[in-house]
């Protein structure tokens, strides 16, 4: 079975218009309205490359993150800061898909910008692992695996059916859930 025909474009005759003019609940349009918007405000910034949109992309993802995170956690500690970090990752990468998208995917394109602005997100994840025990590796693991959990609720939500009979909220608490009880995992001899 073959998709409708307005899901199908030529190689290389994909045109703005022809995405934005996919249905309102798409969630190709969501990015590719996320990202116009970005693009727009960078082309005064004489972008030449592909890789340097990239990076200017990845960098706002990585902002937009960090200030969403920083206000959501302020005055949180502990497991409740755990909590409110990961609902955060999952709400701005729904608010903010094209964005969130950019930030998963290393900089072809490095730059200062780029180095700070994941210095500064990826400090701010750590201090909210240190604050319920884990540091060094096993904080990284521990990272790698909330930033899957979060990314795959994400994914399947945005290719949900309406068939699905149980809330994706739900679902996704109880993941968290079972992520926090399973942090002391992280502080065995495998993860550090």
């Amino acid at each position: 079975m073959s998709p409708p025909a307005h899901d199908v474009f030529p190689a290389g005759k994909i045109k703005v218009d022809d995405i934005l003019s996919l249905s309102p609940s798409s969630w190709d349009r969501r990015i590719a309205t996320d990202l116009i918007a970005e693009i727009e405000i960078h082309l005064s910034d004489k972008v030449a490359t592909i890789p340097q949109m990239r990076r200017i992309l990845a960098v706002r993802g990585y902002q937009g993150l960090l200030r969403r995170i920083e206000s959501d956690v302020e005055g949180k500690s502990g497991p409740d800061a755990l909590r409110v970090m990961a609902r955060s990752m999952r709400s701005y990468a729904l608010e903010r898909p094209g964005l969130s998208a950019a930030t998963f995917r290393t900089a072809t394109t490095d730059s200062p910008e780029w180095r700070q602005a994941l210095l500064e997100l990826s400090q701010t994840v750590l201090r909210v692992f240190k604050d319920v025990g884990l540091e060094g590796k096993s904080a990284q693991h521990a990272v790698r695996v909330l930033r899957s959990l979060v990314r795959g609720f994400v994914l399947n939500e945005m290719a949900a059916t309406f068939v699905e009979p149980l809330d994706y909220e739900d679902s996704f608490e109880l993941a968290i859930d079972a992520f926090v009880m399973g942090l002391p995992a992280f502080k065995t001899n495998r993860a550090q």
